[in-house]
């Protein structure tokens, strides 16, 4: 089975370009499973609870439960047979993009944090929209206050997105999307897939 993770800032469409390439790997045949971190699972609970939080929470605190909801995400999908493709909203390079880059906790604790995830995507797209297009769709959003997608934080995490380490793109084979419209990046992600 294929991993292709969609990586990118909150807002940038990930939800809407992974429900359109199930769709598309179905009607071609495939059997595709699509998920998304943080999960939807127990582990995951915990991540939004920090992010809606009023208490100052520390970024290590941060960095554990959101390793701890990774590796059971990890422990939970390991186990899927039959399938062609997964299709992940996100993978450990948030973690190291949200964690480390932006929070500032330590790369190499990050990585000993993760070292039992080893879901490595064969394939990391990572979508990238002008960075006031997501701001724009985050003052659109109605719900609880996140603490991620304040204006100030979701600069830095863009910037960071937008402008990874070569370590992080040669290991989990980061190829990057200029948003243009639905079809088109489909169809660019499905050529990309061909070469996996």
């Amino acid at each position: 089975m294929k991993t292709i993770s969609l990586e990118g800032p909150d807002f940038s469409g990930k939800s809407t370009l992974s429900t359109a390439l199930v769709m598309k790997f179905r009607e071609e045949g495939k059997k595709v499973e699509r998920m998304e971190l943080p999960s939807r699972l127990v582990t995951g609970i915990f991540t939004e609870l920090l992010r809606n939080s009023k208490d100052k929470i520390d970024p290590k605190v941060f960095a554990l439960v959101y390793s701890a909801d990774h590796l059971h995400h990890h422990l939970t999908t390991k186990n899927l047979k039959g399938s062609d493709l997964l299709i992940l909203e996100r993978s450990v390079i948030s973690l190291y993009v949200y964690q480390s880059m932006v929070l500032g906790v330590d790369e190499d604790w990050i990585k000993e944090l993760n070292i039992y995830n080893q879901t490595i995507p064969d394939l990391t797209v990572i979508i990238k929209i002008p960075a006031e297009e997501l701001i724009r769709r985050s003052k659109i959003r109605v719900g609880l206050e996140d603490a991620f997608e304040k204006e100030d934080f979701m600069k830095k995490v863009i910037d960071k997105y937008y402008n990874l380490p070569d370590w992080i793109i040669k290991k989990y084979n980061v190829k990057y999307l200029e948003w243009e419209n639905l079809p088109k990046s489909v169809e660019e992600i499905t050529k990309l897939t061909k070469t996996l």
